[in-house]
């Protein structure tokens, strides 16, 4: 049964003279289409001096800061059992030594920092397979964003759920 990845993007407002940003949430399901709500959430959350993960199933459209999905692809290689499994076993809370490889990335560790981590691997393993280059991910997913917040003409619109293409 082939299982759906992708991004869900949670518009965060900035406050207080920091900066407005989107929250990366990576998704995965074995539904054809992202409506079916709880969706299986792999996520990266910053506490006061540590990051954890997090591994829930949730329904996205419970919060008024979720954006919509980037979807990536769609992979038989793995179910929402394993590929939480491969997640939580391979990919840890910080990993210090590992940074964007592209110039136009993230500094510093960051909930998207760890996603594009695990992109990577899914990369050079050719679950991921992607016409385009590696090193515009970051910025790719952020215009993508911006594109879900403005509804263009690219945005689908799956049992209310906002999805636009990698």
């Amino acid at each position: 049964m082939p299982i759906r990845v992708g991004i869900a993007l949670y518009y965060v407002t900035g406050l207080y003279g920091a900066p407005s940003y989107f929250h990366w949430i990576l998704v995965a399901s074995s539904a054809d289409t992202w409506a079916p709500q709880p969706i299986l959430a792999l996520e990266l959350k910053k506490t006061f001096s540590t990051y954890i993960q997090s591994f829930t199933h949730c329904d996205v459209l419970r919060s008024t800061a979720f954006t919509g999905i980037v979807h990536l692809f769609t992979t038989t290689r793995y179910t929402p059992q394993t590929f939480y499994a491969t997640i939580k076993d391979n990919f840890p809370a910080r990993d210090p030594g590992w940074r964007f490889p592209g110039v136009y990335g993230p500094q510093g560790w960051t909930c998207a920092t760890w996603i594009l981590q695990i992109l990577w691997r899914m990369r050079e393993e050719g679950t991921w397979v992607s016409d385009r280059n590696f090193d515009h991910t970051y910025t790719r997913v952020l215009n993508l964003g911006s594109e879900l917040i403005e509804r263009t003409k690219n945005v689908e619109y799956q049992g209310g759920v906002r999805v636009i293409n990698f």
